[in-house]
């Protein structure tokens, strides 16, 4: 196993299985005269781990890129005080296994072209409460956990499978369509709660909505328009009532659900 790690100025083409075993390190930093570090993958690689790590002074920065019939699989990734983006074009999917931990003020931002990116979840990814995950451009699938842990923490996401599970401690859950998550949201305890006291799931597609159905047995949460058109309809697993009411001043505004009623709250009907 070998350890390729790119600076600012550096970068890298990979051919199929060439860094298979391996671990890649971004050392590179932004707003510096070279270019942050970048590598291209042009065909299947499976990688021990990534990490691209700065520090609280300066940030790191780094670019991963896939190329028609590249499959990238990863053991883990550590974003720490860094930004990590990585570029797909069609065809092409990204792996995360093990264990993927973005902290400390960091961004990881994944985009597909046209939308036509694709991203497995199979271990978990833990989002501490100062950073971001970008994943709003590509479609998720995989049987892993997003793990939001404190207030300030974001996820964005647009169409997630079925298998994918979203602890949602703290922070805010980003959807773009309440329609097009088939995920479970929860919290670290599900015996006493669904989502966590200072977390939230954004519905942008929902602020027209004027009423929520919650089944507390089954977890099913919907959202409708005045004319009965479903514009959400999400599973949360856990205890406790959930409540929608949309957000107002905000340069977008959306439907936020919360474990807690609040002034605008929608009409909510719950059953059993």
């Amino acid at each position: 196993m070998a350890q390729h790690t790119l600076r600012n100025g550096q970068s890298a083409t990979v051919a199929a299985h060439q860094w298979d075993g391996d671990t890649l390190a971004f050392a590179g930093t932004s707003g510096a005269a070279t270019p942050p570090p970048a590598v291209t993958f042009t065909g299947p690689d499976t990688l021990s781990g990534v990490t691209d790590t700065g520090t609280a002074s300066t940030t790191g920065a780094a670019t991963i890129s896939l190329s028609p019939g590249a499959a990238l699989v990863t053991n883990g990734l550590t974003v720490n005080d860094a930004m990590l983006s990585i570029s797909q074009r069609p065809g092409t999917s990204v792996t995360f296994d093990g264990i993927s931990q973005i902290s400390n003020g960091s961004t990881l931002t994944a985009t597909g072209y046209a939308g036509a990116g694709a991203e497995t979840v199979n271990g978990t990814m833990s989002i501490d409460g100062t950073s971001t995950a970008n994943l709003d451009y590509v479609s998720i699938a995989g049987t892993g956990t997003f793990h939001l842990t404190a207030p300030g923490a974001l996820l964005r996401v647009g169409t997630v499978g079925a298998g994918e599970t979203v602890k949602l401690d703290g922070g805010m859950l980003s959807l773009t369509n309440g329609m097009s998550f088939l995920g479970t949201i929860t919290d670290s305890a599900p015996a006493t709660s669904r989502i966590g006291s200072t977390a939230s799931v954004a519905v942008y597609n929902a602020l027209n909505a004027v009423q929520e159905t919650f089944d507390q047995t089954t977890g099913m949460l919907s959202l409708f328009t005045a004319q009965g058109t479903e514009v959400a309809n999400l599973k949360f697993a856990g205890t406790g009532a959930l409540y929608a009411a949309p957000t107002t001043g905000l340069a977008t505004n959306y439907m936020a659900i919360t474990s807690h009623p609040s002034t605008g709250a929608l009409h909510v009907t719950m059953t059993h």
